[in-house]
């Protein structure tokens, strides 16, 4: 069996990320980068249920190439927090990775766009069983193939942290892990989305967790209500609502207990952390002295924004879209690396 070394990841690394010149900034990259253009749609996914142990169950999009040519693996992604499996990035690396002749998976979280009413549990940063069950119904479905997971952001901590905790069963075929922009410190990244600049962002995220909370009292008429203050904030949801309904003391109990930076040093297959010094919501903090060792690979670039990376200049592929061609990039290098 392979064991990687620190060196063999490093010096496959990809070259630094630079700026689109007229994206300079945190705010400007995550916006762009949220809104970048969509390929052609793909072809007709199949669409899997999970069932989970509590009853809830989560949906997958798979796509499979268009080309005959036999797969080169397959691809779990999973987005962040009011992400769908139909948000434009994850449609966009979906896209390049089935260019590229990989079947993809695409995650739906609990209710999630076309899983509403699957589930009466709320999903969130620290969900690691639902990570763990979701890979799980893949690699069954492709145990010839070698398999890479890749979360975005709050997705990026629930894949790290059900690494290092060693709790869920994972994949004997899985071959390595990306998260990009994941929120380690769940409390830091909690206090810097409460920040002024960054109050359409804290907004956004408040406005669409109350719209999860309202179809759930509407498909579960059982389901709980709550009474939150007109200025609700993201740690005061989770106060309210996300740590009772988890079984958590405080908002600061299912943070510290959630944060995926405390898992790290156990983790014991190829991962790759990617985030950046500017990303709005992420401080640099949270990624300041982490644990080294042989199966944890990061790069933190100086710019991106929140899962935006925008580049100056345009990438083998032709385009600018540096952090599609970065994922499919590690993803073909844990495969090669794992024989």
């Amino acid at each position: 069996m392979w064991t990687p070394t620190s060196a063999s990841i490093r010096d496959n690394a990809v070259a630094d990320f630079q700026p689109a010149r007229w994206a300079p900034g945190g705010h400007l990259q995550t916006i762009a980068g949220y809104y970048f253009p969509i390929p052609p749609k793909m072809n007709q996914p199949q669409f899997h249920l999970v069932k989970l142990n509590d009853g809830d169950a989560l949906q997958l999009y798979e796509n499979r190439p268009a080309a005959t040519a036999p797969a080169r693996g397959v691809v779990l992604l999973m987005h962040g927090l009011g992400g769908t499996a139909q948000s434009p990035y994850m449609h966009r690396l979906a896209a390049a990775f089935q260019e590229q002749s990989w079947i993809v998976f695409r995650m739906n979280h609990r209710g999630c766009g076309a899983g509403r009413g699957l589930a009466r549990q709320l999903y969130h940063s620290g969900k690691s069983d639902d990570v763990s069950a979701a890979l799980q119904f893949v690699a069954k479905s492709y145990s010839d193939l070698p398999l890479v997971a890749v979360g975005f952001s709050l997705s990026g901590n629930a894949l790290l942290k059900l690494l290092g905790e060693k709790i869920h069963p994972i994949p004997a075929n899985l071959r390595g892990a990306i998260a990009v922009c994941p929120p380690i410190h769940l409390s830091l990244c909690s206090a810097a989305l409460a920040r002024k600049r960054n109050w359409i962002y804290a907004q956004r995220f408040v406005r669409m967790l109350k719209t999860s909370l309202r179809e759930r009292t509407e498909d579960f008429p059982d389901f709980p209500r709550f009474n939150f203050p007109w200025n609700l904030t993201l740690r005061q949801f989770d106060e309210i609502c996300t740590a009772p309904l988890n079984g958590f003391a405080s908002a600061e109990d299912y943070y510290q207990k959630c944060s995926a930076r405390q898992f790290l040093t156990g983790i014991h297959l190829p991962a790759f952390l990617l985030a950046c010094d500017n990303d709005p919501f992420i401080p640099q903090e949270t990624f300041h002295d982490l644990p080294r060792h042989k199966f944890l690979q990061t790069q933190i670039t100086r710019s991106g924004g929140h899962m935006g990376f925008v580049a100056a200049e345009k990438t083998l592929w032709g385009n600018r879209q540096w952090l599609e061609y970065m994922m499919l990039k590690w993803a073909e290098k844990f495969i090669a690396l794992g024989g």
